[in-house]
């Protein structure tokens, strides 16, 4: 494991423009399309017959008329359907991946990763679902959050975990552990993919629904084609500068495609879906809307 003097510092993954512009992205969610009405049906019918209350939202077209709350309609003059909490159902699990790994590149992969567990977690509470964040090697490996009003407890959250290194394997064995598996968003640099493998299928086997998030830096795409690549042994701290030439540039591509054709084709073989996320398009302190509207059509689906 790498010293951890020798880490690079965490960077603010949650600058002041992406936490004022979340309420906004929240309330595009009303307005994805969710395709035709049987599937809205569908949606709506995981709301279970009998549960726990958990909160209000606005009556849509398609609701449960059983669930509308005439007590509510009588104070307001507007209808609301009630928010009843099936557990097996409605469960949304969030892992994320620590490890040193994630602090490479510019701006820092972590960054893309705190911020897209932001978006995932926000959304879910805002359906007030319940959420789960799973981040092995954490003070609180296993967090649960339920309600749009624990936003700010999520960002904290999320804001204070620590570089730590853990197995995928410890993350599977958490996410079992930790109540009944629904939906699962595993973010991470999935590098490399192999290890990743087993705990996917195991997930899988035992009825979770899971998504992949990679978090996708310029270089990922782009690696550079001159100048010098800076190479720092993470247990000696000792560092090499490498002049970057044709040559070297064509490998760096070269390994990134493979990198890249080893994810897509272990995710299809376990029979899950990969989502590669640019999260730096634009500068990291100044996020544009359009950058994560992709997360919350996919969330959508």
């Amino acid at each position: 494991m790498p010293s951890r003097k020798l880490l690079p510092q965490a960077a603010e993954p949650f600058a002041a423009a992406f936490r004022s512009m979340l309420p906004s992205l929240f309330a595009t969610r009303s307005r994805v399309d969710y395709g035709d009405a049987q599937r809205l049906r569908a949606r709506r019918s995981v709301l279970s017959q009998s549960g726990t209350f958990v909160g209000h939202r606005r009556y849509e077209r398609g609701d449960d008329l059983r669930h509308l709350d005439w007590a509510a309609y009588a104070r307001t003059g507007e209808l609301f359907t009630k928010q009843l909490e099936d557990d097996d159902r409605r469960a949304i699990t969030i892992v994320l991946d620590l490890s040193s790994s994630m602090l490479a590149g510019t701006p820092q992969r972590r960054i893309g990763a705190l911020r897209l567990a932001a978006v995932l977690g926000g959304l879910a509470l805002a359906r007030l679902d319940g959420l789960t964040i799973v981040a092995p090697g954490a003070s609180a490996p296993v967090q649960r959050f339920v309600g749009a009003a624990q936003l700010p407890v999520l960002l904290s959250y999320l804001r204070e975990l620590p570089t730590v290194d853990a197995a995928p394997a410890e993350s599977s064995a958490a996410v079992l552990s930790a109540g009944p598996v629904g939906r699962v968003h595993w973010i991470s640099d999935f590098a490399p993919p192999q290890p990743f493998e087993r705990p996917l299928q195991e997930l899988r086997r035992r009825g979770a629904r899971v998504t992949g998030w990679l978090p996708v830096l310029p270089e990922d795409e782009r690696p550079p084609q001159t100048g010098y690549l800076r190479v720092v042994d993470p247990e000696t701290g000792r560092g090499l500068s490498v002049p970057v030439d044709a040559s070297l540039a064509e490998e760096l591509r070269r390994q990134l495609a493979l990198l890249a054709r080893q994810q897509r084709q272990m995710f299809a073989e376990v029979g899950s879906s990969l989502m590669r996320w640019p999260f730096a398009v634009h500068s990291v302190d100044a996020p544009a809307m359009a950058e994560h509207l992709p997360i919350v059509a996919a969330c959508a689906r």
